[in-house]
């Protein structure tokens, strides 16, 4: 008599093999599906380039956003959106021309538009709000406003350096005299965001930008750079993973918040102009304590292994440890240093999140909105370099 629960040898082979194969299908097919345009963008691609430059040019441009687009559940978050959405189309615009420079005058009035966005009133009343002060009436005063004109002053030396046009020239000097004024002997070494606030990623945007001033227009900031690099290493930087601190108190200095992936992928993107070696330091700590796979899709954690931590603003949605901000920001540092395998990683990450679509010669992810593909946008044309001319590499 047989026994019908009872399987034969034969039926338990089938069965296994059928199980490894859906394993390997999982593990293969929606990888190499998601991640099969990544090699074009790498190598950057003219075309995808374009269409993405295109796609974003709709989404923030041909429509008149404002912060209510962005409900975040806070009037200051959606307006460092909408702030966001603008400025990273901008960095997006001037980075396509820095590979394709026959691309000039095609997005020089795109990079140029993102600017003027950026000095509307309505943008920029996130953070006049919070100092109750106007950032731009006055560069005199004693307010940092790193939050706004840190950011703004990078996308202004990258359109100097990028276009050699000089509609905004007197406003990069004003605001890189402004940072050099309120840093020289500070014992920080750190500007406010906003009062009573210090970030040090956003302080990398102030310092990368007083960097890109010195490289565009010859002024010579080198000595108060050093300095500043030398306070990051020893006061910002986690002395056990080599992180970022994500935030530290306005008095002395101090830690108010752990070493997060999404300041420290975010924080080099910008500090690259100013001290490349930190920079790049900084992305082999995050690949060492935050950058991880899952089903070969790559993602970056917003705590380093073994820590735990809330979901915020900063880092976005936090799914298995991956941190959505962590993970997409560090798509720039891995183009810059030529990581193909993580760049590879991360780029299907984006396009199965993001669902890419093209349409009329542009291209655009459904999920991201105007903030979301601005973002992929910049982190997608991040200027590639030569590690070995620095003689840094691991």
């Amino acid at each position: 008599m047989k026994h019908p629960h009872r399987f034969s040898r034969k039926h338990m082979l089938q069965i296994s093999a059928g199980m490894l194969a859906s394993v390997v299908a999982l593990y293969t097919i929606p990888f190499a599906w998601c991640s099969r345009g990544a090699a074009r963008w790498l190598d950057g691609d003219r075309e995808v380039q374009i269409k993405l430059a295109r796609g974003v040019e709709r989404l923030v441009f041909d429509q008149q956003l404002s912060s209510k687009d962005f409900r975040t559940g806070f009037d200051l978050y959606d307006g460092e959106w909408l702030f966001g959405s603008y400025l990273m189309a901008g960095i997006g615009f001037t980075q396509v021309v820095m590979e394709h420079p026959d691309l000039k005058d095609e997005m020089e009035p795109l990079a140029r538009k993102a600017i003027e966005k950026l000095l509307r009133d309505d943008v920029r009343a996130f953070d006049q709000q919070l100092w109750r002060a106007d950032p731009l009436a006055s560069f005199a005063g004693d307010n940092h406003h790193a939050a706004y004109l840190g950011y703004l002053n990078l996308l202004l030396g990258l359109y100097r350096k990028t276009f050699g046009e000089a509609h905004f020239d007197d406003l990069h000097n004003q605001i890189t005299a402004k940072f050099v004024r309120h840093l020289s002997g500070n014992p920080l070494g750190l500007l406010e965001s906003y009062p009573g606030e210090v970030y040090p990623v956003d302080n990398c945007f102030v310092i990368g930008s007083i960097g890109l001033h010195q490289s565009v227009t010859g002024t010579d900031h080198q000595e108060l750079l050093a300095q500043l690099s030398v306070q990051i290493r020893d006061k910002y930087v986690d002395a056990d993973t080599g992180l970022l601190i994500q935030a530290v108190d306005p008095y002395y200095g101090r830690p108010i918040d752990v070493a997060r992936g999404s300041g420290t992928v975010l924080g080099l993107i910008a500090l690259h102009y100013a001290d490349p070696v930190l920079a790049h330091d900084l992305y082999l700590a995050m690949k060492s304590h935050l950058a991880s796979h899952l089903f070969r899709f790559g993602g970056v954690r917003e705590y380093p292994f073994g820590q735990s931590g809330r979901m915020d603003i900063d880092s976005g949605p936090i799914v298995f440890g991956f941190g959505l901000s962590s993970t997409g920001f560090a798509i720039a540092g891995a183009r810059r240093y030529d990581d193909r395998a993580f760049f590879r990683g991360l780029f299907a990450t984006a396009h199965l999140c993001g669902a890419p679509v093209g349409w009329g010669g542009r291209r655009a992810y459904i999920s991201g909105g105007p903030l979301g593909n601005a973002i992929l946008f910049a982190m997608l044309t991040s200027p590639r370099v030569n590690l070995s001319e620095w003689e840094i590499l691991p």
